[in-house]
């Protein structure tokens, strides 16, 4: 692999904190998939409650990843050391996590936040889902392999005021209904190839409205010269319980903004890397 001109933004603390965002017109040449669609109906599956209750309405970001240029940065992790062209990361947005701006690791314990600070998810609790939410959580957040759920809940979860079936599964259903819209259209039909800024945004306005390019974040790496979309990040302001869509009505502005070194730029294409193993 050539080195890396920028450095990653790591899984267990990307620059980058929670915020909010939405979306509503889904591309019709693209459907749920079934397992997310199964996790929709176990929503109400009981399982560990959030340290905190829930407020009615919640600033949130949700940050989707393009796993293939993520896994440029970190290509020892489970989930990049497996990755392969067939594999469904490898063709549409996977889930990085779900952040409330209220605050993180709430009713944590020092031992808990010591290891999710090093790293030792594995010795966090395990998270407790129906079998068809754990079963799409394993396929569409890919970082699950690295026990990335158990990180996202201890510092982001447990401030949502939700169960750990109401956080996750309609975090994976707003993911679908990205990966189903014009943005989420737009990347996957490029994957290989690049596309510009401006044409990131306008395919999210199509669906997320005016707000649309100030609300949405879009996140690079710089390898070998050119410029990779590794991230996005929708800012909004949700409902409780959590919408399974993103609405234009959703979106807000950041409240803790990308750096300008982490975002991309206007000036120049932005590669959508492929899995090439």
């Amino acid at each position: 692999m050539r080195m890396l001109e920028s450095g990653p933004i790591e899984r267990h603390e990307r620059s980058i904190q929670p915020n909010p965002l939405e979306n509503s017109s889904m591309h019709s040449s693209l459907t749920l998939r079934p397992l997310a669609c199964a996790a929709l109906a176990a929503v109400a599956f009981a399982s560990a409650p959030a340290a905190r209750a829930a407020s009615p309405i919640e600033n949130y970001a949700l940050a989707i990843s393009w796993e293939p240029a993520f896994c440029m940065t970190v290509s020892g992790k489970p989930e990049c050391a497996s990755e392969t062209p067939s594999r469904q990361d490898a063709q549409v947005f996977s889930l990085h996590g779900l952040w409330p701006q209220s605050g993180s690791y709430c009713g944590a314990t020092s031992t808990q936040v010591s290891n999710d600070h090093a790293g030792l998810w594995s010795l966090l609790p395990a998270v407790t889902l129906s079998d068809q939410t754990e079963a799409a959580l394993q396929v569409e957040m890919p970082g699950t392999q690295s026990y990335l759920e158990r990180h996202e809940w201890i510092e982001h979860g447990t401030c949502s005021g939700l169960s750990q079936q109401n956080f996750f599964a309609p975090a994976l259903a707003m993911l679908d209904s990205i990966n189903a819209s014009n943005l989420g259209s737009t990347v996957s039909a490029n994957v290989g190839g690049h596309v510009t800024l401006s044409q990131l945004q306008a395919a999210a306005k199509l669906d997320y409205g005016y707000y649309a390019s100030t609300d949405i974040e879009y996140l690079c790496i710089n390898s070998g010269g050119k410029s990779y979309l590794e991230e996005v990040r929708f800012h909004m302001r949700l409902p409780s319980p959590l919408p399974t869509s993103v609405q234009s009505s959703y979106m807000a502005k950041p409240l803790r903004p990308a750096s300008s070194t982490q975002l991309c730029k206007s000036s120049t294409a932005i590669y959508i890397k492929a899995v090439t193993n």
